[in-house]
């Protein structure tokens, strides 16, 4: 039987909808839709009547993350970690701004703006520290991001690059948080279990980098479909293995030592995806 140093058990729930028009929403904070969050928060407290009970509980600092997150945190008393760095792709000038309100290319910019796509270019413009004009926004722009993500970067947001490269970071900071308190509890014989509230965007990074698969395609996003209110499972341990050029010579049965003085423990970590955007809501 194979020993371990520890295990953990990490769930990725992707928040429920939220009240806005479709759009993209990066680091737009808005709120999330009251009655699927109630769903999904009477689901997490069932679960916590379960053998599989969470430990803790991590989210991402925008508030339809928050609002779910607190709410169970509050409710089944356990500790709540906000990762700023867990936070959704920015995506600039484009962030926020409703689908419909984006005009074609044949379409002036500034004959198509509505008043809410106008309050977002001047809230945008104020944060910019040039105070240069918003630049025009178009489809053409967003067709562009959805074919090369990797390649094209919208206006005043953030790179794909960047964003992969502070979701890993967050997430191997996690793991360590974890894996230290994981180790301490050597008696258990169950997983340290922790649900992670976050974006589907964050979750794609997450899994690919699990994974080993290429986060700059187009396709992985858009092929991959992380809906919301739904959860991807991840389970992550270090086993011990057999150090055979320091074992002893086998000794008489009555001298047996215990297994573990003749094994050490791998520096590898197993991560392993067991399931992937399970929707939770529909018996809820």
């Amino acid at each position: 039987m194979e020993l371990v140093l520890f295990m953990l058990e990490i769930e990725l729930i992707r928040h429920v909808k939220v009240t806005g028009k479709p759009a993209l929403y990066g680091c737009t904070d808005i709120k999330p839709i009251a009655s699927e969050n109630s769903r999904l928060l009477k689901y997490l407290v069932a679960q916590q009547k379960s053998a599989k009970a969470y430990q803790t509980i991590v989210c991402s600092p925008l508030i339809r993350c928050q609002v779910l997150a607190r709410e169970f945190s509050e409710a089944c008393h356990l500790p709540l970690e906000i990762s700023p760095d867990l936070q959704e792709m920015n995506f600039g000038c484009f962030d926020g701004v409703p689908f419909d309100d984006i005009p074609f290319d044949n379409t002036p910019f500034s004959e198509a703006q509505s008043p809410s796509i106008k309050g977002q270019s001047r809230k945008l413009n104020e944060l910019s520290p040039l105070n240069e004009l918003s630049p025009e926004l178009h489809w053409s722009q967003l067709e562009a991001f959805f074919l090369a993500p990797a390649e094209i970067v919208l206006p005043k947001a953030e790179t794909l690059a960047v964003f992969h490269h502070r979701v890993i970071n967050a997430w191997k900071i996690l793991l360590a948080q974890h894996i230290a308190i994981a180790t301490k509890q050597t008696e258990s014989k169950t997983p340290r279990r922790v649900l992670v509230i976050v974006h589907g965007g964050v979750i794609r990074m997450i899994l690919a980098h699990i994974l080993q698969l290429d986060w700059q395609q187009a396709s992985w996003h858009q092929k991959l479909q992380i809906g919301h209110g739904s959860l991807s499972r991840v389970f992550v341990s270090q086993p011990y293995q057999d150090k055979k050029q320091c074992r002893k010579p086998t000794p008489e049965p009555h001298q047996q030592q215990p297994q573990y003085l003749y094994q050490q423990p791998s520096q590898q970590l197993h991560q392993q995806v067991t399931a992937i955007a399970i929707p939770l809501l529909e018996d809820f």
